[in-house]
């Protein structure tokens, strides 16, 4: 190759790499390896396994297990991981990133049974939509009881999914950019955004646009949400184009930036700035704020990642980080229980090649 060539890529990657560390925010982004374990006094147990795509977690106010599969099938399963019923949505479209995505369980579910599922489906046209139904539970079995809500977008990529409830009663629900950038900032759209709507699907009025169900945006794809219920700060997670994989702090009305900035990449930021970020990616999918002390995780948030195939936790005060569980392939969605026990499922089977199988596993105080 000609010397001036190599002398002129050379003055390219050296300005390219000088614009990219003056453009990085070193509070935000962390060139993180693997965390170091943490010694705990604690120990996994396997509660099932044999899932296919298990996509969400819930674990019911008696221990019971409920888990959606990307496929299409809810599942319950008693506390030692016996399976006890299970309910197909009608319709389910499962492709690479479609199909029964998320699960939440009513605040007041000792009360009312009630669940919600989020799923994508074809429509009569041949049209790609996604929606959120509500379906009660009775003696193990579940039954549809309405729609919630319907027409959301859809594609066979990014499709959020995660449906939470928040401490203000409210449901949260994350819609992905459904591979289509531009959507994220286009506020006539659902695409790329956070909505908030009442547990029966209506809109509340202190929403922070007029008659919307948007509650935030600029989003490319939310996997993961959860709260700090002692000062009600708001979570999300989702991961970057290439790397920039973003936790946020969500306010309402604010504006996540994708995909004009990820990870606050520009000079001057136009947009709220990612909490954490993560270059080389992790790809962080469902997350939580432990509220118990345990296993010694009071305070902390701990987020399943995917390509990191670990479990992590992170400080939100201090953003010391380190590696809770390692060793399992793919981390998909975690949850707590009232005893302060964490469950995990894994996320490892191929879906171009059909092979693998995934668990449910429980991490518990040792005796």
């Amino acid at each position: 190759m000609n010397k001036y060539i190599v002398i002129v890529i050379g003055i390219i990657v050296v300005i390219i790499s000088a614009l990219t560390i003056l453009n990085t925010p070193s509070d935000t982004t962390i060139l993180l390896p693997s965390p170091y374990a943490e010694d705990r006094a604690s120990s996994v147990k396997a509660i099932a396994d044999g899932l296919e795509f298990p996509t969400g977690l819930a674990v019911l106010p008696d221990k019971r297990i409920v888990i959606t599969e990307q496929t299409g099938k809810t599942l319950i399963f008693n506390s030692n991981g016996s399976q006890l019923n299970n309910y197909e949505v009608t319709g389910n479209y499962f492709d690479e990133g479609a199909g029964l995505l998320g699960l939440a369980i009513h605040p007041q579910f000792v009360n009312n049974h009630y669940l919600y599922l989020y799923y994508t489906y074809k429509n009569n046209d041949n049209q790609t939509f996604n929606k959120v139904i509500r379906l009660q539970e009775k003696n193990n079995s579940l039954s549809e009881t309405e729609t919630v809500i319907d027409n959301l977008p859809a594609s066979k990529l990014h499709n959020g999914g995660v449906l939470k409830f928040g401490p203000d009663g409210k449901l949260y629900i994350s819609v992905g950019d459904t591979t289509n950038s531009e959507l994220s900032q286009n506020l006539s759209s659902l695409a790329g955004k956070i909505l908030r709507i009442n547990y029966d699907g209506t809109t509340p009025n202190d929403n922070p646009f007029p008659n919307s169900s948007i509650y935030s945006y600029g989003h490319r794809n939310v996997v993961g949400i959860t709260w700090d219920f002692n000062n009600n700060t708001m979570y999300a997670s989702e991961a970057g184009r290439i790397g920039n994989d973003e936790i946020n702090v969500i306010k309402p009305g604010e504006n996540y930036g994708w995909p004009i900035e990820e990870c606050g990449n520009l000079e001057e930021s136009l947009f709220i700035n990612a909490k954490f970020c993560f270059t080389p990616s992790i790809y962080p999918a469902g997350i939580l704020i432990s509220n118990s002390t345990e296993l010694n995780y009071y305070g902390k948030l701990i987020v399943a990642t995917l390509k990191g195939e670990h479990l992590r936790s992170i400080d939100p005060i201090s953003k010391d980080q380190s590696s809770i569980l390692t060793g399992y392939g793919k981390i998909k969605d975690v949850v707590e229980d009232n005893n302060g026990s964490l469950y995990l499922i894994t996320n490892n089977r191929d879906f171009f090649d059909n092979a693998g199988a995934d668990k449910i596993l429980k991490i518990v105080k040792n005796e």
